[in-house]
C-alpha cells in the first residue's frame, strides 16, 4: 500500500508500455524513431529556469497535444486512478521535458512548492526512454537533507514521489542518450482545496478548469 501523505514518498511502478504505447505516439509527433537519438546535433546553450521549456521539441509536443492527450486520459483512468481508493483530480496538461546530452531537462534544483505548489499534490514522472545516473531525475532522501541520487526507471515504470516536499533535479546529461519525459501532478480528490496561485510561466490558476481537470 503506497502511502500518499508520507512526504518522503519515492517509488517505481511499473506499467504495460505495450497497452500505452507513449514512445511510439511521442516519437510520431517529434518525427523520429528513436527518442534516446533526439536532438542529435541540436546546440542549445545549458538551459535555465526560464528557458527549460523553450525548444523547439517543446513547441512541436505543445503544438500536438491531441495526439498525445487521449493514450495520456487513458493511462490516468486505467492505470493511476486504481492506485487511489478515491477519485483524483490531474494535471490537466502534462509537463514535457527533453534532457539533451551536455544540458539539463530543469533549470534548478527546487520543491514544487517554491512555485506554488500546493502540499496535497503528488508527482508521477514518466519517461519514454529509459532514464539512468546524469540524464535521470536527481531526488533527495528526505526533505532537506540534500543528499541527491539518482533514480533509475526503465520505459515502462513511473516514479511517484512527494516533490513539494523533497528537492529535486537534473545534472548535465553526460551519458551521450537524450531522456524524454513527462510528469504531472495528482490529488486525492478529498485532499483537493481550490487555490488562487498560479503557475510561474503560463499564469494559470491551480484550479479545475486551469490546470487542474477530474474525471
Amino acid at each position: 500500500m503506497i502511502d500518499w501523505s508520507s512526504p518522503r514518498l519515492k517509488t517505481v511502478v511499473d506499467y504495460d508500455c505495450v497497452r500505452f504505447p507513449f514512445a511510439a505516439v511521442v516519437g510520431s509527433i517529434l518525427g523520429v524513431d528513436c527518442l534516446a537519438r533526439l536532438g542529435d546535433g541540436a546546440d542549445y546553450e545549458l538551459l535555465t529556469r526560464e528557458r527549460d521549456q523553450q525548444t523547439a521539441f517543446h513547441d512541436r509536443f505543445y503544438a500536438s497535444l491531441d495526439a498525445f492527450l487521449p493514450l495520456y486520459k487513458r493511462f490516468l483512468a486505467e492505470h493511476v486512478r486504481p492506485m487511489f481508493k478515491e477519485d483524483i483530480i490531474f494535471q490537466r496538461v502534462p509537463t514535457f521535458r527533453v534532457h539533451l546530452p551536455n544540458n539539463v531537462a530543469v533549470g534548478s534544483y527546487h520543491v514544487d512548492s517554491d512555485f506554488g505548489h500546493g502540499m496535497s499534490e503528488i508527482n508521477f514522472w514518466l519517461p519514454f526512454t529509459d532514464a539512468m545516473d546524469t540524464n535521470s531525475i536527481w531526488v533527495e532522501s528526505a526533505p532537506g537533507l540534500g543528499d541527491y541520487q539518482p533514480v533509475a526507471v526503465r520505459y515502462g515504470q513511473i516514479l511517484l514521489f512527494s516533490g513539494v516536499h523533497l528537492r529535486h533535479g537534473n545534472r548535465p546529461n553526460t551519458t551521450g542518450h537524450t531522456r524524454v519525459s513527462v510528469d504531472f501532478r495528482v490529488i486525492q480528490r478529498s485532499a483537493y482545496e481550490p487555490r488562487e496561485v498560479a503557475t510561474v510561466n503560463s499564469g494559470m490558476r491551480f484550479a479545475i478548469g486551469g490546470y487542474f481537470d477530474e474525471f
